[in-house]
């Protein structure tokens, strides 16, 4: 394992990221540039802040295949006691892209949270591949899992592995550079982040305090994550707080599913993650659902990670 502190990208660099990406999409204007392969560019993280420090971090995977930026954004005016509560932002790139200044002046008028943005180690705004490896959860088929599952050409399986990544590696790291109330540890997810998120809390709910869920991509596998919730007794999150918010504006039906697979015949996928946040509210869950029609899949990242930003706030 290797961390440490780094400078932002220089100006230069950042020139040659975006020219590349300009010639790119030059040379082959039929192909444009996909929403993961996007170049990162400037960030809040790269911009002078009143209310935040960031720093840097770069970890490694135990096999060695995978590396992460963790950025964590300190508040200036730490709490005097019981320590800060702590967002961890998967797709971390894309995260702090989103983010404004705006969003960091704002909780600085409360008491703000650490931000920890759990990235990888790349110049775009994700890495397609480590994080369908990271974010996904393993399959089983008749009770045997099933070695390497494949969905859109990229393994996947690894969620579990990329958990306890956080647990042993990552956790540790942020409370050893703030004060962190380890009562008040969220986690946020968008797409196949929200998929992440909702394995975690259907396999080990207290990992976090909180669960800020947008537009999980259900379907992945031919709905692993769905046959997970079937099988989960709902009242092991019972007092959990949850928060899950979906996209409905219509897609293009030429445009395959966010999971990558098809509900089967009759399944509406925004019908099962409703049919989540429902049945863990019964259950005892603090779970809220919310449908958004003004906002498509990819305009979610956006809404869900305000709410997230608007809950870490709260008592």
């Amino acid at each position: 394992m290797t961390h440490k502190i780094s400078r932002p990208i220089s100006a230069a660099v950042l020139a040659c990221i975006l020219a590349a990406a300009a010639q790119a999409q030059t040379a082959a204007p039929d192909s444009p540039v996909r929403p993961g392969m996007q170049p990162l560019g400037e960030t809040v993280a790269d911009r002078p802040s009143a209310v935040y420090r960031f720093e840097t971090h770069r970890l490694d995977s135990d096999d060695g295949k995978r590396h992460y930026r963790i950025q964590i954004a300190i508040p200036r005016n730490a709490p005097q006691s019981g320590g800060s509560p702590a967002l961890y932002m998967l797709d971390g790139n894309a995260a702090l892209a989103t983010l404004t200044p705006s969003d960091l002046d704002k909780l600085g008028q409360g008491r703000a949270p650490v931000l920890v943005a759990l990235g990888y180690d790349v110049a775009t705004r994700n890495d397609v591949v480590s994080r369908a490896y990271d974010y996904t959860p393993p399959v089983f088929e008749n009770g045997k899992p099933v070695p390497g599952p494949v969905v859109r050409g990229r393994v996947g399986g690894g969620a579990d592995v990329f958990l306890e990544f956080i647990r042993a590696k990552v956790k540790p790291l942020v409370r050893e550079r703030a004060a962190i109330d380890p009562g008040r540890e969220y986690l946020w997810g968008h797409s196949y982040g929200g998929l992440f998120t909702l394995h975690v809390l259907f396999t080990q709910p207290q990992a976090f305090a909180r669960y800020v869920v947008g537009d999980p991509s259900a379907w992945w596998h031919d709905g692993a994550l769905v046959k997970e919730w079937r099988q989960f007794d709902a009242r092991k999150a019972a007092g959990k707080r949850v928060a899950v918010l979906v996209g409905t504006k219509p897609r293009d039906p030429g445009r395959p599913q966010p999971g990558g697979a098809e509900p089967a015949a009759g399944e509406d996928p925004r019908a099962a993650v409703r049919e989540m946040a429902q049945g863990l509210k019964a259950a005892g869950a603090d779970a809220t659902y919310e449908a958004f029609p003004q906002f498509g899949h990819g305009e979610m990242i956006r809404a869900s990670l305000e709410r997230a930003l608007e809950v870490t706030v709260q008592p």
